[in-house]
């Protein structure tokens, strides 16, 4: 337990150092741009390149990617039942800061400090359906919801997907690993290089995005996303340690991982659909250490460190 403990305290020193130096002036918020795009863009694809070396395509791993469109789904389609007349912005906000997970920034760099690549490649299964959702359907869904008039097609969904790179880095892994297909050695080797940064960067980058904030006529709205996002995930939790026809291992890490923090980009997407985007920017702030913390407990809990 002490090495678990260790590790967590560690990534949330780098949280809390990203958030001090840019209280102290060293980063600013407009410097997150250039980390986001070093992260999203070069260190989590080679981590991801790296994670799939030793990795051979199983039933587990298409459980996960299912899973990972699965949980989208049961969630927009508790906030349409549960919203009933409030207003298309409002239930915009809800489907964004409810459902979906932020695997790459947060997720993904932690766990991968606790397990090997095999393990983790489950990891970054559930991401490609997660991606595939929170990129493109689950947005598509909110903006048809709130009733905007530059709601997504289908070719603008793609296009959406398509140009985000970590989810072009899984797709290409995937299609090698199907046609057993291997990388030169030195390129995961150096990818391996590469991606061990992704986890201080992504680290980095989230406290310096930490914008502890709160406006109190906006509080509701907050408690109920969160209130959601607790619910479904103990939910989830319990069903996928319990049923779901993997591996124990596998289901201890899926069962950990929906808890994973809010999309980096919920505060974007909700300003899109009509809500006030700094409301969606706070709770992602509040979210991104909470879940850190609920992470490490069933890590502890599960005995899986």
């Amino acid at each position: 337990m002490e090495a678990i403990l260790v590790k967590a305290c560690g990534f949330l020193f780098m949280i809390a150092l990203g958030f001090l130096l840019k209280r102290i002036g060293l980063f600013s918020l407009e410097d997150s741009d250039l980390l986001g795009k070093l992260v999203l863009k070069i260190t989590l694809p080679m981590a991801i390149i790296s994670n799939f070396r030793e990795l051979e395509l199983s039933t587990a791993f298409l459980v996960a990617i299912g899973l990972g469109f699965l949980l989208h789904f049961i969630v927009i389609g508790l906030v349409l039942l549960l919203g009933g007349k409030q207003p298309p912005a409002k239930k915009a906000f809800y489907i964004i800061n409810s459902a979906g997970y932020n695997i790459g920034l947060c997720t993904l760099p932690y766990m991968s400090s606790f397990f090997a690549a095999e393990a983790i490649a489950v990891v970054c299964m559930f991401d490609v359906g997660n991606a595939i959702m929170c990129f493109g359907i689950t947005y598509a869904i909110a903006m048809a919801v709130a009733g905007g008039k530059d709601g997504l097609d289908k070719k603008e969904i793609l296009r959406t997907l398509f140009s985000s790179m970590p989810f072009v880095t899984y797709l290409v892994m995937i299609l090698l690993c199907a046609g057993n297909i291997r990388l030169p050695e030195a390129v995961y080797t150096v990818a391996g290089m590469i991606g061990q940064a992704n986890a201080f960067l992504a680290m980095l980058l989230i406290g310096i995005l930490f914008e502890p904030k709160i406006n109190p006529s906006e509080l509701k709205d907050m408690a109920g996303v969160f209130a959601l996002r607790m619910v479904t995930g103990v939910v989830f939790s319990l069903l996928i340690y319990h049923f779901l026809p993997v591996p124990l291992m596998y289901r201890q890490i899926l069962s950990i991982i929906v808890f994973s923090p809010i999309l980096s980009v919920a505060p974007i997407y909700t300003e899109r659909c009509g809500y006030n985007r700094s409301v969606a920017a706070v709770l992602n702030s509040f979210m991104l250490p909470f879940s850190m913390v609920v992470m490490t407990v069933l890590l502890i809990v599960l005995k899986v460190y």
